[in-house]
């Protein structure tokens, strides 16, 4: 999703595409670091795909239900915790909003980002850390640049810190295929752009899942079909996440629509996730006016066993998606007394990893 301060315009027309369903098993979950200069080596496990499932350090499998949760008050506010509120929620997992580069102090602060996932898990929650940088920006090189931001020293030393229960998200909505002529050569290009940042992280040690947002502002799930074998057999650990964000007014605007998209999503055995749900999509002039179908979008999520993270805990710029009014649990907003409690979907029904 857009910042909550600066307005993106986005358009939304998408197509199917044809993903060979692939049984690649995991390559191992576990990596190495030596931390700081100081640390002693350690090797910690991480948690691994396995066909179209997450896997647990524990054995168990999880279904990520959860939320999106722009820290610190988008930057701003150094004392914010909200862990807390969002766990009474009942949800598994945390996708927390970060920036590589942005004017909000907390974003150049890296204790704070360990004490963010660190509250994350001491929650109860999974975190899946993302960068917002590149949001809508189809700009290969400053999308690989952007990402580099994991291979740092003192920022890999905390990931790996936290590798056993993490999950990165590398770029928010980044990359056209759709909007950039929907052709082979716009394809390729993505796809060799998310090659280019799989082999990177890798290289630096970093073995936990990676969760790849599809092209065109996100929205486009299917763009994942015809390429999702090729992306989990390329990366080296197979470890791979693939994400949308159901931003569906113009695409699938009809329950059938989203019923035929998450039916044959749940088909690719690969791990599928929405990676941002919401009742509301911006218009061409950022504002919230398109009304989304998230009761039969979460219903055949619950049915496919497809993975949601609902947009957002609060801070919105637009006040109908924020799931609280002022980030306590106690203040659910119709739309997030939703997300919370309607059975059977409900972040209050989801299923917590055994032993995080």
């Amino acid at each position: 999703m857009k910042p909550f301060i600066i307005s993106i315009s986005v358009a939304c027309t998408l197509l199917f595409a044809a993903c060979t369903p692939t049984n690649i098993a995991p390559a191992g979950g576990t990596g190495t670091t030596t931390g700081t200069a100081a640390a002693t080596v350690t090797t910690t496990t991480t948690l691994t795909v396995k066909g179209k499932h997450i896997t647990t350090t524990c054995g168990d499998t999880i279904v990520l239900k959860g939320v999106n949760y722009a820290a610190y008050g988008w930057g701003w506010n150094n004392s914010e915790n909200l862990f807390p509120e969002i766990a009474k929620s009942g949800a598994n997992s945390v996708r927390i909003v970060w920036y590589k580069t942005n004017s909000g102090p907390a974003y150049s602060n890296l204790a704070l980002l360990d004490s963010a996932i660190g509250r994350c898990i001491r929650s109860k929650m999974i975190p899946i850390i993302e960068l917002h940088d590149e949001t809508c920006n189809n700009n290969g090189t400053s999308m690989v640049t952007t990402a580099n931001w994991y291979t740092q020293t003192a920022v890999k030393n905390i990931l790996i810190k936290y590798q056993k229960w993490l999950i990165i998200n590398p770029l928010n909505e980044a990359g056209y295929v759709m909007w950039n002529g929907n052709n082979a050569a716009a394809l390729n290009t993505f796809k060799t752009t998310y090659k280019t940042i799989i082999t990177n992280l890798r290289n630096a040690g970093l073995n936990m899942p990676l969760m790849l947002d599809a092209s065109d502002c996100g929205q486009h799930l299917s763009v994942w079909k015809t390429i999702c074998t090729e992306m989990q057999t390329y990366d080296p650990k197979h470890n791979l996440i693939f994400s949308a964000h159901a931003y569906w007014s113009s695409y699938a605007s009809t329950a059938t629509a989203i019923n035929t998209l998450l039916q044959d999503a749940s088909t690719w055995n690969v791990p599928v996730v929405l990676g941002e749900v919401a009742n509301k999509q911006d218009d061409n002039s950022g504002n919230c006016t398109l009304t989304l179908d998230l009761t039969t979008t979460l219903q055949k999520c619950e049915q496919y066993k497809i993975g949601w993270l609902a947009w957002v805990w609060t801070a919105d710029n637009c006040g109908s998606r924020q799931m609280t009014t002022n980030g306590n649990f106690n203040t659910l907003t119709t739309y997030g007394n939703q997300i919370v409690n309607t059975s059977a979907y409900g972040l209050k029904f989801a299923k917590r990893a055994k032993c995080i």
